[in-house]
């Protein structure tokens, strides 16, 4: 019984033998080592929501919000601050190091921006300020904003260079519609044309509707002669205005005997179609960004509000699958262009550059008359 039992044992052996030798496989599987947790990154979007500028700053706020959405691969956390005054700078600014904030998207103008720098920059924390000054921008402070009198001389050159040599331009009273005015005879006296008039109306109807006027007579005078072509009337202004002065250009035609010309801020939604030509891009018009705006109550979309929505798809862009302070700044001193809807943006030394296209505005179509 004991000689069986032994056998039966061996035979057992054997099959189970058999059977182990038989699982094994001769490919070894690959080793799975968990993934690294990905750290949230905190970002500050510092708009004013209190004040003259609450209505803009929530619109730029909320495009900010959307860029950042549509172009985020990472964790982030977003937390919006009001930047409308010092006192409400200077506290949100204990909240953003608080919580350990890597980049702060704002504030809108210089001087606050001006506040929260140092704070910033001991801190180790990135700042993408909105304002238009470069003498803000330092190791680790970008400037964002655009320049006007580069938008100037961009259109004023284009019209020059293209046999046009009588100019006007109507404008607000003020210092800066000086310096536009000063800047525009440097400009045309280098390109052999001139200045021949400019008008600055007071902030009221009557004013502007004079200035229109005298305007439009000189157009009347410069046109009956044989040897030119047409003049161009330069405009700057903000949209309350422009829409008054849209009453006086549709009374004396002055979009069809002069063309008219200026930034992207007289890209505004006029009662009726006039004939504009200004400064910026065309990137919009096949974006869905409009038709989402709206459903944020931004009507209409002007350069600012273009370039808040790059501010915010910009800087996700360059955060990445995961945020690196030395690799995000890497990528935005790269000068390896950034193409937006404001248009293509790169930095040198800290300062935003834009390639601004001349676009044509003729019975409410739009085109690209000249590409930089």
């Amino acid at each position: 019984m004991a000689s069986i039992k032994h056998k039966l044992r061996i035979v057992l052996s054997f099959f189970c033998l058999i059977y182990l030798t038989s699982c094994q496989t001769p490919k070894e599987e690959p080793i799975s080592f968990p993934k690294k947790e990905q750290t949230e990154i905190e970002i500050a979007i510092l708009m004013p929501n209190q004040g003259p500028d609450s209505i803009v700053g929530k619109q730029y706020k909320d495009l900010i919000k959307m860029g950042l959405n549509d172009g985020i691969k990472s964790y982030i956390h977003v937390t919006s601050y009001d930047g409308s005054d010092e006192k409400n700078v200077l506290a949100a600014m204990d909240k953003i190091v608080a919580r350990k904030t890597k980049i702060i998207l704002g504030p809108l103008y210089s001087n606050f921006t001006s506040l929260i720098a140092e704070k910033a920059k001991a801190n180790d924390i990135i700042i993408i300020t909105m304002s238009n000054n470069p003498a803000l921008a330092e190791d680790k402070l970008f400037v964002f904003g655009h320049a006007p009198l580069k938008q100037l001389i961009r259109i004023i050159n284009y019209y020059a260079s293209n046999n046009h040599k009588d100019f006007m331009a109507l404008l607000p009273k003020g210092k800066h519609s000086q310096t536009i005015s000063q800047v525009m005879q440097n400009i045309l006296i280098q390109n052999n044309a001139s200045l021949s008039r400019t008008e600055f109306y007071e902030d009221n109807p009557e004013s502007i509707a004079k200035a229109a006027r005298n305007i439009s007579d000189n157009t009347d005078i410069i046109n009956e002669r044989s040897d030119t072509t047409k003049p161009v009337i330069y405009l700057s202004d903000d949209p309350k205005n422009l829409n008054l002065l849209a009453d006086s250009i549709r009374k004396y035609n002055l979009d069809k005997k002069a063309i008219l010309i200026g930034d992207h801020r007289i890209d505004i939604d006029y009662p009726e179609n006039i004939d504009i030509s200004f400064t910026g891009s065309l990137n919009l018009l096949n974006s869905n960004v409009p038709d989402r705006a709206k459903d944020l109550g931004i009507n209409h979309i002007g350069f600012m509000h273009l370039l808040s929505y790059d501010l915010g798809r910009m800087t996700a862009n360059y955060i990445g699958n995961e945020f690196a302070s030395e690799r995000f700044l890497n990528r935005m001193n790269s000068r390896q262009p950034y193409i937006g809807l404001s248009g293509n943006i790169y930095f040198i030394d800290g300062v935003a550059q834009r390639r601004y296209d001349i676009i044509r505005k003729e019975n409410g179509i739009y085109s690209t008359v000249s590409g930089n």
